[in-house]
């Protein structure tokens, strides 16, 4: 039928784009079908997804969702990666090969497929049970980090220096409990080290739109990283010199060719190091909040460039331009925070020049769950005429906000306390300490 509307299978689940900016974004680009895993079903973002469109529910161990009469299939969540490239293959549309997505989402994959191209050989080992520790720290060495082998928000991402404190953590990850064992599969892998970049932080993202295996290329800036490794905020555009871009930007190109990324928008971390940039992981979706940091800084949307050519098109991509500086920072709870409790300071927060806006994150009195997964508590989106200026909008910012959060004692005992901005673990990204 001519002129007819193309019809856009989204996979679904509930993270760093929330579903007011999905409808908004791509109902002018095609009609849309939103598929959920049926296990997400009661989440609250999908209830307000509901309201909007509502969603078909699958079952993730079964075949997958209907693709009667769909065009293309995106997803923006690392977890939904394989399903996507799946459907694409076996329907016949624009998107990665089964085994692109498993080493997009597969971290001891990544690595060794990176270093069998002779993209970047990071030393790395596999650790499927603890007595495997003994043979991964001889083979990577100290100092080095363990991390899952799948999985996002850097959950359970530890810094390793100490031969035997490595060992008791892995015994911690693998050995199964009451509810299992916390991960089924970790990766030991060298630490890489940053060179100092003043204020900012030592490591870089590439955004990446790719059509037919052509990449367009944008880096972004990052703010410090709080310990151990949890990202507080990025800016754009990046405060990388022209020659540094052109490194990042190319060692992004390459590692898209070894790992055979045909088509959509990816997420490259990128360590800065004395050797030069050196890959942390390379994500087959687009950054978390990336998209708005990018829009804000007047550059085009990720979110409609990648549906956009999960549907076999390659609109030209807008980079923003030099004179605006854009950024994000989230404040982030306490490993041992349980419940927000509620936050004070958001309207007069709100009024501040620069700001573009301020969301909670995670509804006051929701339940969290302790660990070392990055939490953040809030979105601020804000613009700058400098860096400098960038960091002073930042410091009022932390001095406007209390949270009132419930933490957990050792002893189990909860208890309730109101924070300043200051006092939240996220602070350290501007007081100059180093993750």
């Amino acid at each position: 039928m001519t002129g007819r509307r193309k019809v856009l299978k989204v996979l679904y689940a509930p993270g760093a784009l929330g579903p007011v900016e999905l409808m908004r974004t791509l109902r002018p680009v095609a009609d849309l079908v939103v598929a959920v895993p049926r296990p997400l079903r009661d989440d609250p973002g999908i209830a307000m997804l509901s309201q909007m469109l509502p969603p078909v529910f699958y079952d993730p161990d079964g075949p997958g969702p209907d693709m009667s009469g769909i065009d293309g299939v995106v997803t923006y969540s690392d977890s939904l990666v394989r399903t996507a490239a799946d459907l694409a293959v076996r329907h016949g549309l624009p998107g990665q090969s089964p085994q692109t997505a498993v080493a997009l989402t597969d971290k001891f994959v990544q690595r060794t497929t990176l270093a069998e191209h002779g993209v970047d050989a990071v030393r790395c080992a596999l650790l499927r049970h603890p007595r495997d520790w003994e043979r991964a720290v001889a083979t990577v060495g100290l100092p080095a980090v363990v991390k899952p082998t799948v999985g996002s928000a850097s959950r359970n991402t530890f810094p390793v220096t100490d031969a035997a404190a490595g060992a008791a953590l892995v015994r911690e990850l693998l050995t199964p409990g009451e509810g299992g064992a916390p991960e089924r599969e970790l990766i030991l892998e060298e630490m890489l080290i940053g060179t100092d970049q003043g204020h900012h932080g030592d490591y870089c993202s590439v955004e990446s739109i790719v059509a037919d295996g052509k990449a367009v290329h944008l880096p972004l800036s990052k703010l410090r990283l709080v310990s151990p490794f949890r990202e507080p905020g990025q800016f754009c555009p990046s405060h990388l010199d022209a020659a540094a871009r052109a490194e990042v930007t190319d060692l992004a190109d390459r590692a898209l060719k070894a790992l055979d990324f045909r088509w959509g928008v990816t997420h490259t971390e990128i360590k800065l190091t004395a050797r030069g940039p050196r890959i942390i992981e390379v994500n087959g979706r687009m950054g978390g909040y990336t998209n708005e940091v990018i829009s804000h800084a007047g550059g085009s949307s990720l979110v409609m460039h990648a549906a956009c050519l999960a549907l076999g098109e390659n609109p030209p991509f807008t980079p923003p331009p030099e004179d605006r500086l854009a950024f994000q920072f989230s404040h982030l709870a306490s490993p041992t925070s349980t419940c927000l409790v509620r936050v004070e300071g958001t309207d007069r927060l709100k009024k501040l020049p620069g700001v573009i806006n301020h969301r909670l994150l995670l509804a006051p009195g929701r339940p969290m769950r302790p660990g070392v997964s990055t939490q953040e508590l809030d979105m601020l989106n804000a613009v700058a005429d400098d860096h400098d200026a960038m960091y002073s909008l930042l410091e009022r910012v932390h001095h406007l906000l209390r949270f009132t959060v419930r933490l957990r004692e050792e002893d189990g005992v909860e208890r309730e306390v109101t924070l300043s901005g200051w006092e939240l673990p996220s602070a350290a990204a501007l007081k100059g300490e180093r993750a």
